[in-house]
């Protein structure tokens, strides 16, 4: 292997399948696989359906044509959609329709992976129906069953990856990449991907977002394919999106797959031979995640979005390749009518023609056991041993259009590092996972940072202007242990090509914000802005007033959690009017944007002016009240907030706005300065 791969984690060479090494030009999908997955399909098959039209069998998971999935279940999980799959069944299915069962002694079994060389298949099954999910693999010719993945961890969607490689191993090794939960954190959790070795051990976890991670797909450079949910506050989240995502396999360098085209809702992602990667998206998300099918190219993904069907009469549901274009799907009528086929779609020409459909079940999750061609392997310098990685951005103001026409050199004074707490109980009603800072660093006189931050950590980054406001907030990233991570800029064309220079930054050690976590800061309303506000704003002669447009009953010695609550809403929930004020601030009313106090109203009023960007769209709003609600209206005093008051109030609303977190705040100081690593 040469050393540079080692060094920078290129593309390791790919080790050939046995099969791979004995296949010659014109031998068949059968010949290859030997006649074991149809000696024993002759040895007990059952017949349910006409010929396949394929050249090789394929694996099924079948649902019973009563299971239905849950709307209800559906609307629980966000854009997630339901688990549909009790009492389902894996099938071997010949090119003669005849049939065989894989996982007998199984209360449910789906999500087949075939392995490269068509000799295992992956899949997820439960003994019993109280049974977590775990992984499991088997022959086609149903012998050798043995569990891959350990207890403790519900699991799913597990595929074959090709080699990972790291500079002490032996040599390289074969790994699968699952959908799991910790069994002990319940049902509510959300799934992320993992990784573990076929053979048992180097077990890890890959995604560190809050929202769901699903559909892992290994494509033919090596990165993972997996679909992720996107929060409203996000960049590029909207009303909530679930979008495709690309990662490696051991977890490092996630970036968004695809933009933002398309629908709503994108999952199941795969890749044809010809360099399409197909999916299934929609506006709305299904209950059992069908949809139309979409495509872009693998080479340009961020700009080659196209549909591939559009007939409202049918949805689409687990595409899987084929040879060139072509690819197995299901399809079921879209009023629900009939059951899930399986169909052989050519995504060059549109054509869908039926290949098997037992009217007794849903017939999904259709791959051909066949040898295939295995993606590029990886080599990494990511370890266990250690909990932190690096972040190195090469210029700041590399942005978008809009917002580099409205930001200044020099406008970036630091860089704000978030970490969201896993803490479902205690997400606030405006829907944002509570947050801690991890610390800031400063922005060069280039535009460049260099930090090192706590590994296997969702992380939130924000750049900051002088005077504390988060100026542009990026969506859930992480680094891995021992990972150099970089970008080019904030929120900067996908397709761009760094500039080769070797910024300021990188001329030094990176600022060290690795932060035990007992001592990343909290900033919740009750702890730390209550007592601001009690001080200088909710006298009566102020927001104490019951006549006060933004009225704050905060002005008890002892106060009730009624007072508090209506404070908090007072601040945080979207009014039609205030007080006549139609143009006042942004959000239909709202005093505060929870994530942004640039666009919030209390920013507003406590600066004195709209603090608003040219890119936001509350930058033309004005308000006759920001001097207004600065003055007591009794005494013409203006008791202003103190420095470190002001910063207070304005990072918990950068922050998100809790109402209460259950970790205990830290000091209200501002953060240390931040020193280069020794």
């Amino acid at each position: 292997m040469p050393l540079i791969s080692l060094l920078t984690g290129t593309a390791v060479p790919k080790t050939p399948s046995p099969l791979a090494k004995r296949s010659r030009p014109g031998q068949s999908w059968l010949r290859l696989l030997g006649g074991v997955a149809l000696a024993s399909l002759a040895a007990g098959g059952t017949n349910a359906a006409t010929k396949t039209g394929l050249e090789a069998p394929m694996v099924v998971a079948q649902v019973p044509s009563g299971s239905q999935a849950s709307q209800t279940q559906a609307a629980a999980s966000g854009l997630a959609r339901a688990d549909w799959f009790d009492g389902s069944r894996l099938v071997l299915v010949a090119p003669d329709g005849k049939l065989r069962v894989l996982s007998e002694g199984f209360a449910a079994a789906c999500d087949p992976n075939v392995s490269f060389d068509g000799q295992r298949v992956l899949f997820a099954g439960r003994k019993t129906a109280a049974d977590h999910w775990r992984i499991w693999e088997i022959g086609p010719d149903g012998k050798n069953l043995r569990p891959v993945t350990p207890e403790g961890i519900e699991a799913r969607n597990a595929i074959h990856v090709s080699t990972l490689f790291t500079l002490d191993s032996p040599k390289p090794w074969f790994t699968t990449v699952f959908v799991g939960r910790e069994t002990a954190a319940g049902p509510a959790a959300p799934w992320n991907l993992y990784n573990i070795r076929l053979e048992g051990g180097e077990f890890r976890r890959l995604t560190f977002n809050h929202g769901q991670n699903l559909d892992p797909y290994q494509t033919a450079d090596g990165r993972v394919l997996y679909a992720a949910e996107r929060s409203a506050q996000e960049p590029g989240g909207g009303d909530r999106r679930l979008s495709l995502f690309a990662i490696h396999m051991e977890g490092a360098d996630n970036e968004l797959y695809g933009a933002t085209r398309g629908a709503r809702v994108q999952q199941m992602p795969c890749a044809t031979e010809q360099g399409l990667v197909v999916f299934v998206e929609s506006a709305e998300p299904a209950a059992d995640g069908s949809g139309q099918l979409a495509a872009v190219e693998h080479r340009r993904p961020h700009v080659t979005y196209r549909p591939l069907t559009t007939d409202a009469a049918y949805r689409f549901l687990y595409p899987s390749p084929l040879r060139g274009n072509q690819l197995l799907v299901s399809r079921r009528p879209a009023q629900d009518a009939g059951t899930c086929g399986i169909f052989r779609f050519d995504a060059t020409t549109g054509r869908c023609d039926p290949v098997f459909d037992d009217p007794k079940f849903h017939d999904v999750q259709a791959s051909v056991v066949a040898p295939r061609q295995q993606p590029d392997g990886h080599s990494t310098v990511v370890t266990a041993a250690d909990n932190y990685g690096a972040l190195y951005g090469l210029n700041c103001y590399t942005t978008t259009p809009a917002r580099a026409a409205g930001t200044k050199v020099g406008d970036v004074k630091r860089v704000r590092f978030l970490e969201g707490v896993a803490a479902p109980s205690a997400t606030a009603a405006n829907g944002l996972v509570p947050r801690r800072l991890i610390g800031e660093a400063p922005v060069e006189a280039d535009g460049s940072i260099n930090v090192e931050l706590p590994a296997d950590t969702p992380l939130i980054l924000q750049t900051v202007d002088e005077r504390g406001l988060a100026l542009g907030t990026c969506g859930w990233i992480w680094v891995k242990p021992r990972e150099n991570r970089a970008c080019i800029g904030c929120h900067e064309d996908p397709e761009l090509v760094p500039e080769n220079k070797y910024v300021q930054s990188l001329r030094r050690l990176p600022n060290r914000l690795v932060p035990a976590p007992e001592a990343r800061r909290s900033v919740s309303f009750i702890q730390d802005v209550v007592p601001i506000l009690q001080k200088s704003c909710a006298t009566a002669g102020c927001h104490g007033s019951t006549m006060s447009p933004l009225q704050l009953p905060l002005s008890a010695a002892n106060l009730s959690e009624s007072d508090l609550r209506k404070a908090y809403q007072n601040l945080t929930v979207p009014a039609a009017s205030l007080s006549g004020e139609t143009t006042a601030g942004p959000a239909a009313g709202k005093y505060v944007d929870a994530g942004r106090a640039r666009t919030s109203r209390l920013a507003w009023m406590l600066l004195g002016e709209n603090t608003s960007r040219p890119w936001d769209a509350s930058a033309t709003k004005t308000s006759p009240a920001l001097t207004k609600h600065r003055v007591n209206p009794t005494t013409g005093e203006s008791p202003r907030l103190g420095a470190e008051e002001l910063r207070t109030v304005l990072l918990w609303i950068d922050l998100g706005a809790q109402f209460d977190t259950p970790q205990t705040p830290a000091t209200t100081a501002a953060a240390s300065p931040v020193q280069p690593s020794k």
